[in-house]
């Protein structure tokens, strides 16, 4: 009895060791169960939205760990923890240790809802992003590890003009994923594209890049995007245009830190 009782033992033990990364041995030598993914953890139970989605990037080179095309990962797994449902990333485990831009949004390209750009870096035994409000420019704060998320600084439009940059739009139809070029000539620049049914938001920006684009900022005095062709500003980082489907001719010209728009229903 007393040698099994010690076989028993020693199993046991070796397969403590085996799963254990910390015994001071390579945790991807032979024998060892070496984790595959870091996760990260979300909870969006404040927001009531039905979809969840993932869009990360490196702060180094901007490279994209999410499909490349916004909104980027549909989450699907969950876990719950402490009572709490939360929506899992897997992150890949070459980049433990890094700090990451993460987004989390409603994954819908149309009428999408999104965090602030949050970092999070990326720990072994998991991250918590947990959604707590609305902020002001319609972008959701968040806890990170606990660490509560600030409203984004208000920074002013840049001094642009026409000239120097190439234009294009983007929007749910293109699937905010390649540009429809816009021509520029007379002081405008103008692109015609279609519009379909759910694919209706669209903007313009410089250069292919999120550094300097436009879109649409409801007034008292303009509460939604006129299609007659009639002039109407050209807001810098401001919301999508959304208009009902149809065939559009868009044009828009800037000089300073002033843009305008003209859209027309064809």
């Amino acid at each position: 009895m007393k040698f099994f009782k010690f076989l028993a033992v020693s199993i046991a033990a070796l397969s403590m060791v085996a799963c254990n990364p910390d015994n001071g041995k390579d945790p991807d030598g032979p024998g060892f169960i070496t984790q595959e993914y870091i996760k990260v953890y979300s909870d969006v139970s404040a927001t009531g939205w039905e979809t969840v989605g993932v869009w990360a990037w490196s702060l180094e080179d901007q490279s994209d760990y999410t499909g490349g095309k916004w909104p980027g990962e549909q989450l699907t797994e969950t876990e719950t923890i402490d009572g709490k449902t939360y929506y899992v990333w897997n992150a890949p485990k070459e980049i433990a240790g890094q700090t990451i831009g993460f987004i989390v949004n409603n994954f819908n390209t149309d009428a999408g809802k999104q965090t602030v750009d949050l970092n999070v870096t990326l720990k072994a035994e998991g991250n918590f992003v947990v959604l707590t409000e609305e902020g002001a420019d319609g972008k959701w704060l968040a806890t990170v590890d606990g660490v509560a998320t600030e409203e984004p600084e208000e920074k002013p439009a840049p001094e642009m003009t026409l000239d120097g940059h190439t234009w294009g739009v983007i929007g749910a139809f293109n699937d905010w994923s390649a540009d429809v070029a816009m021509t520029v000539a007379n002081g405008w620049a103008t692109a015609t594209f279609e519009l379909t049914e759910g694919k209706t938001e669209f903007k313009v920006r410089a250069d292919a890049g999120w550094d300097n684009s436009y879109g649409f900022k409801a007034t008292d005095e303009l509460t939604e995007v006129p299609v007659d062709g009639s002039e109407f500003p050209a807001v810098w980082n401001a919301g999508n245009l959304n208009v009902a489907p149809g065939n559009y001719t868009l044009s828009f010209t800037i000089n300073g830190q002033e843009g305008t728009f003209k859209l027309k229903k064809n």
